[in-house]
């Protein structure tokens, strides 16, 4: 969406430039044409006294030797022309020979007399309280040469209140201020008439003498009253006057300057987050939602919730209501698959665990019939025999037993595996006495049917044995010690420890045994790919057996599974 929204932001962009740099020319334009404007009345005085004074200077130097005939036509021209206040000639040394007025003033001493004599031309002054008639007036004094030696200056005057009268009415448009400035940065009038808060509206930093040097120049600063206003210099006498208009920046934007920069930025920027914004809710609403609906609803059915109603999006598009159909035509088929599954695998599970009880049955059988036989047998070898074969088949019937009782009947508890085997083939007589001490120590490890029966078998065989030769050690209590648990990553270990207190007879454990026991706890060694130990001291006799197992997940009861699905 940025990148399709991108060109259409850079064309907006380029043209609001193009349309803010138009506007910010026009502006400019229109303040100088504004300045311009509200100056002619003044511009036309300056040029009307420009021109008189021009007019008398020639008169004038054929009259410096006549003073009264120069007052004369000075007060002949002041009749005639009600715009001015005064006109005199003043010497070269300061002194006015003739006025208007019929007035002498010494101006040697004065500032603007030597400004003027410094300029050696035309030069535009201001006095805000005029020497010959009191008033606030703006002088024009142009020099007077014969054979290119100044004899003096004609100056002329009329009073700044004349602009506002209604001879001479002001024209301003609103909001634009204007100071008029001569060409060695004397203030000689402003819009406002207050010559002292002229200087405020003049820019800070600039130097007024150049100004009558700059026309047409417009530039945005900031006042020597600290306000931040669009400037434009125009020339009112060419030279010598020039007028500078402004106005505050907070106007001039309405006329198209971009205050602040970053606001031609604001279309584009705001047409992008709109079309994001709208982008975003509707996919959310066409898609998003829907999929993450259809997410929940896979998740669930993966965890084995089977409960919930089939999948219902609303207003779904064509594409994502197809999927909807056929998401829910899935679960209903697996469902079914699943609980046909679950019909058969309880089938096969009763008639396992059947199959496992009648073994351990028929085996507890045999079992009890051997030991009718024993009870009958007339020689001890005979009664020994058919007791160890009837130990034997017990040991058999325990795994079936462990198989046919536990929650998962292809593998066998080692846990319970040991403690049948200890119920089944334990000591039931004291020895000495004394009752046998039994300890179990056994690690719960799933273990596979062939590894149980063959496991089972030699933990019969050990066991019987530990019972047989268990003793009571001088001082000590007889005891069996039986542990089982992990050797290493691959590796189990199964020990088996019994107290010593008498002598074994031909057939015990010990290395080199000729006894078929011996022999057949050889034989299951072997088949655990297994490695045994004996270790014999004073006191207690130790049988070990380390053998690689690969462990069978045992499953949990099937409470556990129902709660947790």
């Amino acid at each position: 969406m940025t990148l399709a929204l991108f060109p259409l932001g850079a064309i907006a962009l380029f043209q609001t430039q193009a349309v803010v740099g138009s506007s910010v020319a026009l502006s400019r334009s229109s303040l100088l044409a504004s300045t311009e404007r509200a100056a002619a009345v003044e511009r036309e005085l300056l040029e009307r006294a420009r021109g008189a004074a021009e007019a008398l200077t020639a008169p004038a130097a054929n009259m410096i030797s006549d003073p009264d005939g120069c007052s004369a036509m000075m007060r002949a021209f002041i009749d005639d022309h009600d715009a001015f206040v005064f006109a005199g000639f003043i010497a070269a040394n300061g002194m006015m020979r003739c006025s208007s007025n019929g007035a002498t003033v010494d101006f040697s001493e004065t500032p603007s007399f030597a400004r003027a004599l410094e300029q050696d031309g035309q030069l535009f002054e201001v006095n805000p309280v005029g020497a010959a008639t009191g008033r606030s007036v703006v002088i024009v004094s142009n020099p007077v040469r014969e054979d290119d030696v100044l004899q003096g200056f004609v100056s002329i005057s009329f009073p700044h209140d004349l602009t506002n009268g209604p001879s001479y009415p002001r024209q301003t448009d609103a909001g634009v201020d204007y100071v008029t400035v001569n060409r060695v940065g004397t203030i000689l009038s402003t819009s406002s008439g207050d010559l002292d808060d002229a200087a405020l509206m003049l820019p800070d930093g600039e130097d007024p003498a150049q100004f009558v040097n700059q026309t047409g120049r417009t530039f945005v600063s900031e006042s020597n009253g600290g306000q931040e206003r669009l400037f434009a210099v125009s020339a009112m006498i060419p030279g010598s006057v020039a007028v500078v208009g402004s106005r505050p920046v907070d106007t001039t934007f309405l006329l198209g300057i971009p205050r602040p920069a970053w606001l031609p930025l604001s279309a584009p920027v705001l047409m992008w987050i709109v079309g994001i914004a709208v982008a975003f809710f509707g996919l959310h609403r066409l898609v998003v939602r829907h999929i993450q609906d259809l997410r929940v609803a896979m998740r669930r059915f993966a965890l084995g919730d089977r409960g919930r109603p089939p999948l219902d999006l609303t207003d779904p598009p064509t594409e994502l209501e197809a999927l909807e159909t056929s998401f829910n035509r899935m679960i209903k088929i697996l469902t079914a698959a699943e609980a046909k599954n679950e019909v058969d695998l309880h089938e096969k599970t009763l008639l396992l665990r059947e199959v496992h009880h009648r073994v351990k049955n028929n085996l507890q059988l045999i079992a009890s019939i051997m030991n009718m036989h024993a009870r009958t047998a007339q020689s001890p070898e005979a009664r020994q025999l058919l007791s160890e074969l009837q130990r034997r088949v017990r040991g058999l019937a325990a795994v079936h037993q462990t198989l046919n009782t536990t929650a998962r009947i292809t593998s066998v508890d080692s846990e319970a595996l040991f403690s049948q085997l200890v119920s089944e083939l334990g000591p039931t007589m004291a020895v000495g006495g004394q009752d046998v001490e039994v300890t179990v120590d056994v690690l719960s490890i799933g273990l596979g049917q062939d590894q149980a029966s063959t496991l089972s078998m030699l933990a019969a065989e050990a066991l019987t044995n530990a019972v047989k030769y268990v003793g009571a050690p001088d001082g000590g209590k007889p005891a069996i010690h039986i542990t089982f648990g992990t050797a290493d990553n691959t590796n189990v270990r199964f020990v088996i420890s019994n107290t010593k207190g008498r002598k074994a007879p031909d057939e015990t454990l010990t290395s080199g045994s000729s006894g078929i026991g011996r022999r057949l706890m050889k034989a299951f060694v072997d088949q655990l790919d297994g490695a045994e130990k004996q270790v014999e001291t004073d006191d207690t006799y130790t049988y070990e057996v380390i053998f690689p197992i690969e462990p069978v997940e045992l499953e949990p009861p099937q409470s556990l599974v129902s709660a947790q699905t």
